[in-house]
């Protein structure tokens, strides 16, 4: 278990100007506001960054800016791509540029995984034989991930550099039986949550930290309620993200994909990025929509 994880981690969206390039400013700007707040590490070319979207080039410019302004906080790095070779590849340079932990992002290959999968288990001894710790992704199928059965996790646990796993199934029950798997491993690895619509429950069902998109927003809001839960201080957690809990239900509203360019005009609303863009497919927020975000952060007491 690696306790250094037991915290938030903040997956953070990417600020982008009207040809859809990096704002480099505005994430130079962004990062330092995110890493003045008591996080645990920062993560990057996440499902919150549109790491899927982004080409190589611009994944690794991502992570450069982030290690310089994050204040020697952990940076974790999302990790995909078509094949292992390839993805071993992209792991190599992400190592060399300064990345601290890997999310193993669920490849497509393995949705429909079933009972001690060999392919997932090969799959991630071969990552990790870069030798940086990796965390576990499993993730809701809404979102492209997979289902792991409980005899691949127990395979996948003994991988010496697997230090975690992120559960985001975004279903409190398989959450709740994840962590009664873990604790019955030789040596538990650290359960994160990746449950944006339970976040500070989680804790109260096993969750040692919290990896999510909705992070990217009222970050130090979020770091004192996730500590305070990590303390084991439920209800103080609970009052604490409570003002929250209406925007977090609106960003993660079906569909669910649009949380990205939700949480991007949160932060152009706090005048941290001057735009809202997303790489398309991704879609802009509508009229409607936007209206509705105004209001419920018009109600918010921060």
């Amino acid at each position: 278990m690696d306790k250094r994880l037991h915290g938030l981690i903040p997956a953070i969206v990417i600020p982008f100007d009207e040809n859809l390039k990096i704002d480099e400013d505005a994430l130079e700007k962004y990062v330092e506001i995110v890493c003045s707040a008591k996080i645990a590490a920062i993560a990057v070319n996440t499902d919150a960054g549109e790491g899927a979207f982004l080409c190589q080039e611009d994944r690794e410019k991502i992570l450069k800016i982030v290690k310089k302004y994050s204040k020697n906080i952990p940076v974790v790095c999302g990790l995909g791509g078509a094949t292992t070779s390839q993805v071993l590849e992209y792991g190599i340079r992400y190592k060399d540029i300064g990345a601290d932990y890997f999310l193993v992002f669920p490849h497509f290959a393995f949705r429909g995984s079933r009972g001690k999968d060999k392919a997932v288990i090969a799959y991630h001894e071969a990552l990790s034989k870069i030798n940086i710790p990796l965390i576990l992704f499993q993730l809701q199928e809404d979102l492209g991930g997979v289902f792991y059965s409980d005899e691949t996790i127990r395979e996948l646990a003994q991988i010496k550099q697997v230090v975690a796993i992120k559960e985001a199934t975004f279903d409190a029950l398989k959450f709740r039986k994840m962590n009664s798997l873990l604790n019955l491993l030789p040596e538990r690895i650290s359960l994160l949550t990746g449950n944006d619509n339970f976040i500070i429950e989680s804790f109260i069902v096993g969750a040692d930290g919290a990896l999510i998109g909705f992070g990217s927003v009222f970050t130090d809001v979020q770091a004192d309620a996730v500590n305070l839960a990590v303390q084991g201080k439920y209800k103080e957690a609970l009052e604490k993200f409570s003002p929250l809990a209406e925007i977090c239900d609106f960003c993660f509203a079906a569909p669910v994909r649009d949380y990205r360019i939700r949480m991007k005009h949160i932060l152009v609303q706090q005048r941290i990025f001057q735009k809202a863009f997303v790489l398309p497919p991704l879609q802009k927020l509508d009229e409607s929509e936007e209206k509705h975000l105004l209001e419920i952060l018009s109600r918010i007491p921060l």
